[in-house]
């Protein structure tokens, strides 16, 4: 088995100068001198070994990613496009899934905390608790949605506000006059930001009467909500969700209430995931930049520790398709 010293003799220089090149530091590295080395770990199959080049680079090479629900497109589609970039860098992504459940988020983040990972890309059940024990504990976070007032961490997400009051607006371009609009929990980190969205929204159109639900995001939590609403003899004309796994669910119950989508019941969702384009009816929404979203992030977490707290907010795209009534 080759060692960084077979790779410095081969690359024409010291064992040092391997450790630098395949830590990232602390010292830099001609261009030309890194290639020769990279060259010569290639033709000698040399692997560095992790547990030794953690410890001499005092850094675990490891990032962590805690989600509310793996299962849900959106987050499937960030967990991969971020493995992906952190792999590119030479880290190990680690996938903690909350399913939904505020303990199993805390036991996650002890476990990121325990493995000393080198920082963690957070959507959190509860923000301000997930983010004041990595502080606590010195971990980088960079959260992917709005966090309280107060709160110095680096954010990274697109305007909600804007987005829903952009999404809301064009649906009710088309003349419907009742709406329903679904969102997380109410303690959820964005679910205020969506309803200040709607709210602004309803001020272009003050005849539109509005019926709100807060709850699991889930398709099948939302298939459940709005059952009893399409049953009604005047079902909400448009419904508006925080997010596409929520719409996958009304538009489910849409058919499964014998309402045709658009005509009986317009659905906007918000997300922009590839299984919007393969719906029956394909689904309107509001893209998130989610390969922006992942590069970012990962480069804000690797950044100079001492830098400042990051407010980065992203572009988002309304993509108008059937089921909004286009």
């Amino acid at each position: 088995m080759a060692t960084a010293r077979d790779v410095a003799e081969r690359a024409r220089t010291s064992t040092a100068t391997v450790s630098y090149v395949f830590n990232n530091g602390p010292r830099p590295v001609a261009a030309a001198t890194r290639q020769r080395v990279l060259e010569a770990a290639a033709e000698l199959d040399y692997k560095p070994n992790a547990v030794a080049r953690a410890l001499s680079a005092g850094r675990s090479f490891s990032l962590g990613l805690l989600i509310p629900q793996v299962r849900n497109p959106f987050f499937g589609t960030l967990t991969e496009h971020l493995e992906n970039v952190a792999r590119a860098h030479g880290y190990l992504l680690l996938i903690g899934d909350s399913a939904g459940d505020p303990a199993q988020e805390s036991a996650h983040i002890g476990s990121f905390i325990e493995r000393k990972v080198d920082g963690v890309v957070l959507v959190s059940l509860l923000a301000e608790p997930a983010i004041r024990r990595f502080s606590s504990a010195g971990v980088p976070v960079v959260a992917l949605h709005p966090v309280p007032d107060g709160v110095t961490v680096s954010t990274l997400s697109i305007d909600y506000v804007a987005a829903a009051e952009a999404a809301v607006d064009h649906l009710l371009s088309h003349g419907y006059k009742t709406l329903a609009v679904l969102t997380g929990p109410e303690d959820s980190p964005g679910t205020a930001q969506h309803r200040a969205g709607v709210e602004r929204a309803l001020q272009a159109h003050p005849k539109t009467t509005v019926r709100y639900h807060a709850g699991p995001v889930s398709r099948f939590a939302a298939r459940d909500a709005v059952q009893a609403w399409f049953q009604q003899k005047q079902p909400p004309r448009a419904v508006y969700c925080a997010t596409d796994e929520q719409a996958f669910g009304v538009l489910f119950a849409a058919w499964d209430a014998g309402l045709r989508v658009p005509e009986d019941v317009a659905v906007m969702g918000v997300d922009g995931t590839d299984e919007c384009a393969v719906t029956i009816p394909p689904l309107a929404s509001v893209r998130q930049p989610v390969e922006e979203i992942a590069r970012r992030a990962v480069d804000v977490l690797l950044a100079a520790p001492d830098r400042e707290a990051a407010r980065v907010v992203l572009d988002y795209e309304l993509v108008p398709r059937t089921s909004c009534g286009c």
